[in-house]
Formats: C-alpha cells, structure tokens, sequence
C-alpha cells in the first residue's frame, strides 16, 4: 500500500494486532475504528481480521449514538482511535453469532435511517472478484481510490486491489490536480472516483501523456456527457458500476448499471421490462446487525430499473418506502412522480417531519433539485388526487449529498428543520 509492504517488521500492523491481543480481543469480538482513513483504515481492519474480530469503521466517536437501535449492539466494543490507540471493550461480549462476518459498515442512510449491515467473508470475496474481473486488475497495477473507504465502494475496490496483488494509493483527494497529475503521469494504472470526483478531475489541465489505463465511476449515475469529458481528458472512458451496502458491487459495465458480475444474477425485471431490480447472489447476504433472519441469497434493492433485452440494466428512480403523515400513510409516491414531471426538476426528496413546538403533529415536505418555477410546481401539484396531502416545497439548485454522491438525509432534514422554523 502506497509502495510499501503492509505487514513488515515493526509495521504498525504488527503494532496494533499485538495492542488487540493484550486488550482482549477475542474471535467474533466488533473493534470499531473511529475516524480512521486511507492507509491507517486498512491497516486496522488487516489487524482486527488477525484477530478473527470483526472492523466496524465510523466517521467519529459520536457517530453511532446517532444510528439506531443495531448500533446499540456496538456500544461497549474494543475501539482503535485516529491516533490509532486501542481502548479494551468496556461491557462483556455478546453473542451476535459473527463467525460468517467479515465487516460490519453503516448504510448511506440516503433513503432510510443509516443501519449496521453486516457484509459476510464470501460476499466480500465474491465482490473482490466483481472488481477484479470488471477493472482487469494485474499484479504491479497500481490503484488509486481517493474516496471514503468505509463506505462499501472504496472499500470493494481496495481489498479487490490487494487480493489481486496490487499497489493501492488510499491519499484521500484533497486536490483535484494532485490526484490528475498521479494519472497523466503513470503513476497510477487504475483510477476509482465518484461522478462529483470525475467532474472535478476534467476541470484539471493536463501534465503528461500517459493517463490511466482504466478508471471507474461508482456510487452514482454518469451522465454521458461527463463521460465523454473524461475521455477527452484522460483517454480512457468512465466503467460503471452499481451495488449496495448490503451486497458490495453487483454490477459493472461501460453503459447504465452494467451487466451482473460472477455470482450476481438478476431475477427481475426481465429482459426488455422496468420494475424494482432483485438479485440473486451465491454468497449469502447476511442483512443488519442484530437480525435474527438466516442470512439470504436473494435481495430487494428498491430501486427501478429497465433491462434491456442486451442484458444491461439502467436505473431510473428509487423506490421510496412508505411515508406516514400524522398515524396515517400518505400516496407519496403519487407527489413524487408530480413534482419530476416539472421541468427542470432534477431530483426530488419527500420526507415527514415533526414540529419543534408541536411535535405531536407532523409536516410533509418534498425538497426539490434543480431550476423550476413556481408556477409549474403549485400546477403539477395541483393535480394531486384529494386524499393527497399537499407539500411544502423546498427547492435548491443542489441537494446535500454524501462524499460518495448520495442524498444526505441528515443534512436534508436539517435543512427542512431551518425552513419550518
């Protein structure tokens, strides 16, 4: 990693699994990394894994006092901190039956509340092999992922790059024109960014004349037209790839979605239709934290695709889950589809939420993305059926989004907060 052997004598690999070791640290134990990144992330979780533990990473100490009742289950764990101290766990194990798992991350939380997702060790080695076989990772390939490796798209591309023998680059971007002048140089083969990072990379003036061999957008939609700006700038055009954080990647490819990788199929939509996309996969996908349900091989991932009859998959929208509205269930889906019709709406979030004053009562709004004008809005909804409740309308030329390009629900629901005050 970043040139050097992982493992060698001293390394601070061999530092912290000895730190687990006199912590206690024990087969099937949660170690969470707190504010943990790049090299010092991997190193963690190499170390947590000699101990047959089980990696939890999270953003920050208070991270996940935040995240719902699974995360409780991870209250009390052994910790490694950024200064990568290692604190014993404060409350006696618990049986959570981990034995299968190999990682434990935190959902997006863009459509729901974030969840701890248990991913297993044969589905990380099945989406090790996705990421393998989509990039034609070599050994002396050189990796570069600048993204946030606790999420399931760093993280599939960098233990793919290191079981296939390759030198990974984990500096997290701090610069566009650092990371650019690394891939006109030859300095890295493999480049994996996000849309938002790919767009500030085209922006970049070019250094040299070698360029990545093949780069990789993941964890949101490519335009085509920012696909043929990364080719005119890097001479490479942008795979795609579509997963989740329960499943790692699932597909890849160089249009849409892409087509499943080996171990994926796809059990609907069939070929030549739109509905909700759900998989089949061969290595078991294990759900949440906590979840008593025996791990299945078959996933609802709420999102609606169209298949197209050449086997590749377009996404088209979210299925959002059902919306409440004062102890009664709203047609949300009906505003939604209202309020994308508008021109120049690009995106739209609808969400419940309570008053400050009176939190007894509750109010729906629907954020919207993008350059409509009020008028268009107030007739779109206009059409709403009566039993329909009427949104407050929220617009903004961008929406709040993740570091790896999702919806911010946090962020959303603070904004939403200030407006209503």
């Amino acid at each position: 990693m970043d040139g050097e052997c992982v493992n060698s004598a001293g390394s601070a690999f061999h530092q912290l699994a000895d730190r687990l070791q006199r912590a206690g640290v024990r087969r099937g134990d949660i170690v969470v990394l707190e504010g943990l990144k790049g090299r010092d992330l991997i190193v963690a979780v190499m170390a947590v894994w000699q101990s047959d533990a089980v990696p939890l990473p999270i953003a920050s100490r208070g991270t996940l006092a935040t995240q719902g009742e699974e995360a409780g289950l991870c209250e009390g764990a052994c910790r490694i901190t950024e200064t990568l101290s290692v604190l014993p766990a404060t409350s006696g194990p618990r049986n959570l039956q981990l034995d299968t798992t190999a990682v434990l991350h935190l959902s997006s939380g863009s459509t729901d509340r974030p969840k701890v997702v248990r991913r297993g060790v044969a589905s990380v080695l099945q989406d090790s092999e996705g990421y393998r076989q989509g990039l034609g990772l070599l050994p002396g390939d050189r990796v570069a992922v600048p993204l946030p490796l606790a999420h399931s798209f760093g993280w599939g591309v960098t233990v793919a790059a290191l079981l296939s023998g390759c030198d990974v680059d984990v500096t997290p971007l701090i610069r566009a024109g650092t990371l650019a002048r690394k891939a006109d140089s030859g300095a890295v083969s493999v480049l994996a960014v996000t849309p938002p990072v790919a767009r500030l990379l085209i922006e970049t003036r070019r250094a040299a004349e070698f360029g990545p061999r093949v780069a990789m957008a993941g964890a949101g939609p490519v335009p085509d037209e920012l696909d043929d700006a990364f080719k005119g700038r890097f001479g490479v055009p942008l795979l795609r790839g579509y997963g989740s954080t329960e499943t790692g990647g699932t597909f890849f490819g160089n249009r849409g979605m892409g087509r499943p990788v080996p171990g994926i199929d796809v059990l609907a939509p069939p070929p030549g239709e739109r509905g909700e996309l759900v998989l089949r996969s061969a290595a078991p996908i294990e759900g949440c934290l906590g979840d008593e349900r025996t791990p299945s091989d078959e996933w609802h991932t709420g999102d609606i695709v169209r298949h197209d009859t050449d086997g590749f998959l377009y996404f088209e929208e979210r299925v959002r889950g059902p919306l409440r509205l004062n102890g009664t269930f709203i047609q949300a889906h009906v505003t939604e589809r209202l309020l994308r019709s508008v021109p120049g709406v690009r995106d739209v979030f609808l969400l419940i939420q309570q008053r400050s004053d009176t939190p007894e009562l509750e109010d729906f709004f629907a954020v919207v993305e993008g350059h409509p004008s009020q008028e268009d809005l107030v007739a779109a909804l206009a059409g709403s059926p009566a039993e329909v409740p009427t949104p407050r309308v929220v617009v903004r030329e961008q929406l709040p989004r993740t570091t790896v390009g999702k919806l911010d629900r946090q962020a959303l629901t603070e904004l939403v907060r200030k407006v209503s005050v």
